[in-house]
């Protein structure tokens, strides 16, 4: 018989070994993976997605298009309806600018917006414009319609590298100038891309966001222990460091 393909290119082996997977990350007992991989395979649960690039490198799209289970078309194509992303989509100028206005149109209060780089708002945002539109002025335009926003990438969380003084474009993170929309951080330059997953998965099985912390992380993404200042020693503390080279 020939194997059982749920997802294009992706078998049933495949397919479950990334729910098992996701559910471990989420700490979830086993028994859910049955309801997450219904979630999963619901052609007709997939979540309009809106994806905004901003002052970045693209580095955090980058790490998302390398990720294997699930392959990242199987992701935009049978698990969320990617319907914008500058770097993706077949379309640009005035096609682009068309397919993001329908998406928001078509799904008002009910996609979810990604955010990758940080926002300048220095001398009114004018250090990025995407059709003559600055990039806070998009943020806030497109957030508006979002049931949630999802900031990726240290950039979007927190202002990222030219947030750093004297910071001449005045960059900022999401979570500065988005206040009324609940918002997940999923920081890391580039991030794990199964924690981008892992969020989405979680929203389509439980049709809400995962729990987060203080700095607006999912908490399934960290150790018990974890805090920013051990996650920046602990790496000098197991010394995983090559001593000498050949």
């Amino acid at each position: 018989m020939a194997r059982d393909v749920i997802l294009t290119d992706c078998t049933r082996r495949d397919f479950i070994k990334t729910c098992v997977t996701v559910s471990a990350m989420l700490g979830l007992p086993f028994g859910m993976v049955n309801k997450v991989a219904a979630a999963a395979r619901a052609s007709d649960n997939r979540p309009s997605v809106i994806w905004l690039h901003f002052q970045e490198c693209t580095g955090c799209s980058e790490s998302l298009l390398r990720s294997s289970h699930p392959m990242v078309s199987n992701l935009i194509l049978d698990m969320i309806s990617l319907d914008y992303h500058e770097t993706l989509m077949a379309g640009s100028g005035h096609q682009a600018e068309k397919a993001l206005h329908e998406a928001m149109q078509a799904n008002q209060d009910g996609y979810i917006l990604v955010v990758e780089g940080g926002i300048p708002t220095r001398d009114n945002g004018i250090y990025c414009k995407i059709a003559g539109v600055s990039a806070q002025d998009s943020l806030v335009s497109v957030a508006k319609g979002a049931v949630a926003v999802i900031a990726i990438g240290t950039c979007a969380c927190y202002g990222g590298i030219q947030s750093v003084g004297p910071n001449p474009t005045g960059a900022v993170g999401v979570r500065d100038l988005i206040k009324d929309k609940p918002i997940v951080n999923i920081p890391g330059c580039p991030p794990n891309p199964y924690n981008f997953l892992s969020t989405v998965l979680y929203y389509l099985t439980f049709k809400k966001l995962p729990e987060l912390d203080q700095l607006g992380r999912p908490k399934f993404c960290l150790r018990p222990e974890d805090s920013r200042e051990l996650r920046a020693e602990s790496p000098f503390r197991c010394r995983p460091f090559r001593q000498g080279f050949r």
